[in-house]
């Protein structure tokens, strides 16, 4: 064999290992467990699988040590991952490249209270005034502080699982959580004379979206395209639909009362996104 065509030879062989080599995408791991969190490795992988005829096959793998959100954020720029999943805000939205499509139908953004079994007193909470005449607990590391505290609740600070015992304790009156995780969450946290209250529920615009590294745009290009694919062919929709969580955070909301927050900090591409996924941000209400 002549050298032009040894060397043709190696060249095709690169070209030809390259071209079958799979692209790997990196999950982070969260630092709780929640059946949320299992859906949206399928509704990543869906969107993925949706793609492969156009970016070739795909291996996901999920890093082992778990993180907390604003750890799995920073590590995409770092190159450590190559998914995030956070609430949206315009912050994120300027040092991230955000996927603008909701994932669990702004369910993140829809709050029932947590209060003591024998607190009476909500059973009488027809405002949002009254509410906020009592004391809320939240976790200052989340948006939803910053959305009560602007919206005028007066807020106890907290962290995520101490805030059960403070509504234990009567430290603070009520603990506002996710519609879609508190059962779960009540479960995991061993919760001692809490219950739902009654009658009402806090909304506010809340997204949650997957992110990838500043200037990604091929991923987030993949990634919407792959999200937008399922559903318009409602694979999406009936994924979330299919989850048990999901169910459960249909029935807790029906009947209530739904007072309606503000959320000064979804803004940009949040907002965007509120208006082009509008059916899908409305699914959960059309169960109720």
């Amino acid at each position: 064999m002549n050298k032009l065509a040894l060397i043709a030879v190696v060249v095709l062989g690169i070209y030809s290992a390259k071209s079958n080599a799979k692209e790997v995408i990196r999950l982070p791991t969260f630092t709780t467990e929640h059946p949320i969190i299992e859906y949206l490795h399928l509704q990543l992988e869906q969107a993925i699988r949706a793609t492969e005829q156009d970016y070739g096959e795909t291996e996901v793998v999920r890093l082992k040590i778990p993180v907390e959100e604003k750890r799995q954020l920073r590590n995409l720029n770092q190159s450590i991952t190559d998914i995030a999943w956070a609430t949206c805000s315009l912050k994120r939205n300027e040092d991230y490249q955000p996927v603008l499509v909701p994932q669990i139908a702004g369910l993140f953004g829809l709050r029932v209270s947590l209060i003591r079994e024998d607190d009476t007193r909500f059973a009488n909470i027809n405002s949002v005034d009254a509410l906020k005449g009592l004391v809320a607990v939240q976790s200052s590391k989340w948006h939803d502080y910053d959305i009560l505290v602007n919206n005028g609740f007066t807020v106890l600070s907290s962290d995520r699982f101490s805030a059960y015992r403070a509504v234990e304790k009567g430290l603070a009156d009520y603990y506002p959580r996710g519609i879609a995780e508190v059962l779960g969450e009540m479960q995991t946290a061993q919760t001692k004379g809490l219950v739902i209250a009654p009658d009402h529920a806090l909304r506010y615009p809340l997204l949650f979206l997957v992110y990838v590294k500043k200037g990604n745009t091929a991923l987030a290009q993949r990634l919407t395209t792959g999200f937008e694919r399922s559903i318009q062919d409602g694979s999406f929709l009936a994924l979330m639909e299919s989850q048990q969580w999901y169910q459960q955070a249909i029935s807790i909301m029906r009947g209530r009362t739904i007072f309606d927050l503000e959320n000064s900090g979804s803004l940009g591409g949040c907002l965007q996104a509120e208006k082009l996924y509008q059916t899908l941000l409305q699914a959960p209400y059309g169960n109720n």
